[in-house]
């Protein structure tokens, strides 16, 4: 009698936790479903944002200013699978080219960054970068999202060289992050390599 009370006991507990986690999967599933449409909404007025700014294009925060703005201003162009290239950037009103903006990728220190970069029509200088995602320490090299770090980018001709966070005198140097060299050289490889690649990937 012990025996089967025992069993009974754990049936009862094996059948709880299984009626337990079939509830919480019921529920993070139904909160994910109804919150799914928002959340790819988001990101895309996110990675809009980030085009923008890569391309110096000022904008404001409402979804409405970002969606009017990047159709009024930006292009995409894809290849025959519908895949993005890159996009076309007609900063000026008037309809005419300013320049390109590309999404790249490379490894930081714990993922990859991906990273949207803007260049001007001659794909010489660069009109700045943003950062779509990244996975990097908060504190140290997560600051590669910081504004002065990305404006540091803007209306400047590459390949750039690092130096010690403050000491950068203009021309090709950029300042790194104090504490966080290994972001800041992953960061370093994505631009001047993309800035080496970006005519064979706008053509």
């Amino acid at each position: 009698m012990k025996f089967k009370s025992k069993q009974t006991e754990r049936m009862y507990t094996v059948l709880f936790m299984a009626i337990v986690t079939v509830v919480f999967i019921a529920v993070t599933s139904g909160i994910y479903l109804y919150t799914r449409d928002k959340i790819i909404t988001n990101k895309t007025l996110f990675i809009k944002k980030a085009v923008l700014f890569a391309a110096n294009i000022d904008v404001g925060d409402s979804a409405k200013d970002i969606e009017e703005t990047y159709k009024k201003s930006i292009k995409e162009i894809r290849d025959a699978d519908g895949k993005l290239k890159y996009m076309e950037v007609y900063a000026g009103g008037n309809g005419k080219l300013t320049g390109y903006a590309v999404i790249v990728t490379g490894p930081g220190l714990w993922g990859e960054i991906e990273a949207v970069l803007g260049f001007d029509r001659d794909l010489k200088k660069m009109t700045g970068i943003d950062f779509i995602k990244q996975n990097e320490t908060p504190g140290l090299g997560a600051r590669i999202s910081e504004k002065w770090f990305r404006e540091q980018f803007r209306d400047r001709m590459g390949p750039f060289k690092l130096v010690p966070e403050g000491t950068a005198k203009g021309g090709n140097e950029i300042d790194a992050i104090t504490g966080a060299s290994i972001t800041s050289n992953a960061v370093l490889d994505i631009v001047n390599r993309t800035i080496s690649n970006v005519r064979e990937i706008v053509k």
